[in-house]
Parts: structure tokens; C-alpha cells; sequence
């Protein structure tokens, strides 16, 4: 703990975090900025389980949509991603033309789903490490792309709007616009600059990624390391992730 407060006292903007000078002594919940900036944290429990939304924060600490405005973001031409607070507003998604919207939390009610006006799709996923939210890229693309060929409004929102709908969004960019899931990332990223996906979906954008054949900078990066570290005999080259040992297996890469 007390390399951390050093850490944040020598490089205060490589850093965020919610400790709030209480005596709790859990580890304090770290952000760092940038595609490297992905929350890291030893707590895997899904806070969403039994939480009163009017007061809720996703597994960083952060408020809804805090510090960014109290409105969804445009990342697309009728696409639209926010938090839950924004799909509860009527004047908000009336303002944004928005008729669809995309749920993407296991608990948090369709308000306005019996009244006929809106389309819904809910995906049921925790923001945790455990949930495999790439089973769901498929349905959730067709979804944001039927609201945008009728020229609807479509949003895209979890609890907070920086993780599980982040994924989502970054998918859909990556397919319909053959990105990177580096370069997906970061444009979401200038529009709303808290997002924060946890590490294990940002595993499952890289292998989207390979499943959608598309090449980046980190295919560079894992070629290289292939060819040092690959087993003999085209064994599968596995990776963990830091924050949760989730095993990867990448395909063996071969080198040049």
C-alpha cells in the first residue's frame, strides 16, 4: 500500500483511484491510462449483484458516467453509448433520436419496455472476470446494426457505461469497420476518455480480433514472442492474465 501512495505521489497522472482515506485495508482499486489502463484490481466480485442503481459505481469506484457528461456519447452516427442512468431519461433518449437499446447487465430493468416505444436487447453478463461476453458479439452487432439502417438512435449501456457496454461497442467497431481491436479502443476512447474495460473482455476482443482475421500492432507483439517462447513440436502457446490467471490459448504462431 504504501508503494502505491509512492507510485501516485511520483506519477499522479499514470494513476486513478477510490481510496478515500477510510481505515479499510483492501487493496486500492487501480487505473492506469491508456489501452494499458485497464482496471487492475485483486477483487473479482460482481458489484453489481444487489446493487440500488440510484447510488451505484462499477468496480473501479467511478460514479455513473463521472467524470464525463451526464449524457450518452456519440461514437457512430446513431450510436450511442452511456450508462444506465441514461436509459431511464426519457428526455435524453428522445433528444438523441434513440428507439433501441442495448442492455448489457443481468439485473437492471428494461423501464419503458411495456410501453411499446423502445426495442430492447438484454444481454445477461456480470462484469467480472469469469463471463464470456464474446458469445454475444454476434447478436449485439446485428442489433446496433438494425437500429442504424432504420436511421434510429441506438444505446449501448451496462451500469456504467466503461466496461461491458465499452466491449460491445469496441466489437461492433471492429467488424463493421475492419479495425484493430487497438484502433477500435482507442477511437471509443477519444469520445469518452473513463472507459475501462476489465482485462479478461479485452483478452476476448484480441481473440475477436484473430477470428475476425484482422491484423495490429499486438499481433507484432505476440508473433515476436511466439518465436521465443513457443513449445517445440506445434504445442499451443497459452497466456495468463494478470489480474484474474485466465488461460488463453492463441493458435501457434509461426515465424518468418
Amino acid at each position: 500500500r504504501l508503494a502505491f501512495y509512492k507510485f501516485q505521489a511520483e506519477f499522479p497522472n499514470l494513476c486513478e483511484t477510490n481510496l478515500d482515506g477510510s481505515s479499510d485495508s483492501s487493496p486500492p482499486s487501480t487505473q492506469v491510462l491508456g489501452l494499458g489502463g485497464l482496471r487492475i484490481s485483486s477483487d473479482s466480485s460482481d458489484i453489481e449483484s444487489d446493487v440500488d442503481p440510484s447510488s451505484a459505481t462499477d468496480s473501479d469506484g467511478s460514479p455513473w458516467c463521472n467524470p464525463q457528461p451526464s449524457f450518452p456519447v456519440e461514437i457512430l452516427p446513431h450510436l450511442y453509448l452511456g450508462c444506465a442512468k441514461d436509459s431511464t431519461n426519457l428526455d435524453v433518449l428522445e433528444e438523441y433520436g434513440i428507439k433501441y437499446i442495448l442492455n448489457v447487465t443481468p439485473n437492471l430493468p428494461n423501464l419503458f419496455e411495456n410501453a411499446g416505444e423502445f426495442k430492447y436487447k438484454q444481454i445477461p453478463i456480470s462484469d467480472h472476470w469469469s463471463q464470456n461476453l464474446s458469445q454475444f458479439f454476434p447478436e449485439a452487432i446485428n442489433f446496433i446494426d438494425e437500429a442504424r439502417g432504420q436511421h434510429c438512435g441506438v444505446l449501448v449501456h451496462c451500469l456504467a457505461g466503461i466496461s461491458r457496454s465499452v466491449t460491445v461497442t469496441v466489437a461492433y467497431l471492429m467488424q463493421k469497420l475492419q479495425l484493430s481491436m487497438n484502433d477500435a479502443y482507442d477511437i471509443v476512447k477519444t469520445k469518452k476518455s473513463n472507459i475501462s474495460p476489465n482485462f479478461n473482455f479485452m483478452g476476448q476482443l484480441l481473440d475477436f480480433e484473430r477470428t475476425l482475421g484482422l491484423k495490429s500492432p499486438c499481433d507484432n507483439r505476440l508473433a515476436t514472442t511466439a518465436a521465443v517462447v513457443a513449445p517445440p513440436s506445434g504445442q499451443p502457446l497459452y497466456f495468463t492474465t494478470p489480474t484474474n490467471h485466465n488461460v488463453f490459448q492463441l493458435d501457434p504462431l509461426e515465424s518468418s
